[in-house]
């Protein structure tokens, strides 16, 4: 899209309102009104609407009409950082496949590759991680990944790769694939979690109230919170590939467990499907159901709570990833035999210190 460069309002011995814009050196007429109240209410909309335009920020339009906490990316582009970067290391890239939760097995991975053989991270700039998290890394397009590079490919979605053992430091490397692994990145976990997944200030604020509400509401300002999360929708229609969802006494099992052993606790309950939640699941008092539809907000809602019980898919495992609490998973997904199945080695895709249950 062309950027307008100026706009000019003017009005004519006739008594009528032009509005123009000018864009390539020429001017275009945009609105033409008859002066008088309706007249100025128009014009002024079309000018803050140009205004928005000229400054190219939208965000928070944008995330009033789609319900969402709005943010503003980390901008760290490579042009504007290139003199502070040691161009005799080796850079490193990785290809992003799927949605969210696949994009965050992806950019950890990037970041444990990176720090194992000394290289450089890049990653694209209109990466949707970005629009969650506060990460640290330098943005760039491929073409930044210097003549020969080495390309690696991974065998299996959801098992560990050993061919990053052979990445070779000297060139530039390429990885091409889901790496869904937490061995990829099991040394340096507390940096992810310190310093790349850090939720953008307007997140964390709005999960820190919701909570601090909902504290208030159920009167359990001590409660430990456990957070669940619910995946159905796709998974519901995919089974044949083995993308299983957990039966409803998968549920009342990992929460006995918290409930055993806090005599207080307060569950939450976030989903993309609510009304088979609140249909199937437990309504106690010590259960509350998050009714937001801004995923992002629902993911910082869940890794602020001490605990986590998850599901199916890597937006659930990533929810379990960034708790720094103990962390329940179905065992039952995926579903052996399946094409899903077939792709995972369960003990490279769960880390060995959550707790698997039927």
């Amino acid at each position: 899209m062309e950027r307008i460069k100026k706009f000019q309002v003017s009005i004519s011995s006739n008594d009528n309102i032009n509005i123009t814009h000018r864009a390539s050196g020429n001017w275009f007429p945009t609105m033409r009104l008859r002066r008088g109240p309706k007249c100025y209410l128009l014009a002024s909309a079309a000018v803050f609407f140009i205004l928005m335009i000229y400054i190219n920020d939208l965000t928070y339009i944008y995330s009033y009409l789609n319900n969402k906490v709005p943010v503003h990316r980390h901008v760290l582009r490579w042009s504007d950082h290139e003199s502070k970067v040691d161009q005799r290391q080796s850079r490193i890239m990785i290809t992003y496949k799927g949605r969210l939760g696949n994009h965050m097995f992806e950019y950890a991975t990037l970041v444990g590759m990176a720090k194992r053989y000394n290289m450089t991270p890049i990653i694209p700039g209109d990466l949707d991680v970005l629009d969650v998290f506060k990460i640290p890394t330098l943005q760039g397009p491929l073409s930044l990944l210097r003549e020969p590079y080495n390309t690696y490919t991974e065998e299996r979605a959801a098992a560990y790769y050993k061919g990053v053992e052979n990445i070779d430091p000297t060139r530039d490397a390429y990885l091409d694939g889901y790496y869904q692994s937490w061995r990829y990145y099991k040394d340096v976990r507390d940096d992810l979690l310190d310093r790349h997944f850090v939720l953008h200030d307007n997140l964390q604020i709005a999960a820190k109230q919701y909570i601090q509400k909902l504290r208030d509401d159920k009167n359990m300002p001590d409660a430990v919170l456990v957070a669940i999360h619910v995946r159905r929708g796709d998974f519901v229609r995919q089974r044949v590939k083995g993308f299983t969802v957990a039966p409803i006494p998968y549920y009342y099992r990992a929460m006995n467990y918290f409930r055993k052993k806090y005599s207080k606790v307060l569950f939450i309950i976030c989903t993309n499907d609510l009304i088979w939640a609140e249909t199937n699941l437990d309504d106690s008092p010590d259960v509350h159901y998050s009714h937001e539809t801004d995923g992002s907000l629902d993911l910082a809602i869940m890794i602020s709570c001490n605990h986590m019980i998850i599901t199916s898919g890597s937006y659930s495992w990533w929810a379990g990833y960034l708790v720094r609490g103990e962390v329940i998973y179905y065992a039952g997904y995926p579903q052996p035999n399946t094409k899903i199945g077939n792709l995972t080695v369960k003990e490279d895709y769960y880390p060995p210190n959550w707790m698997g249950i039927m």
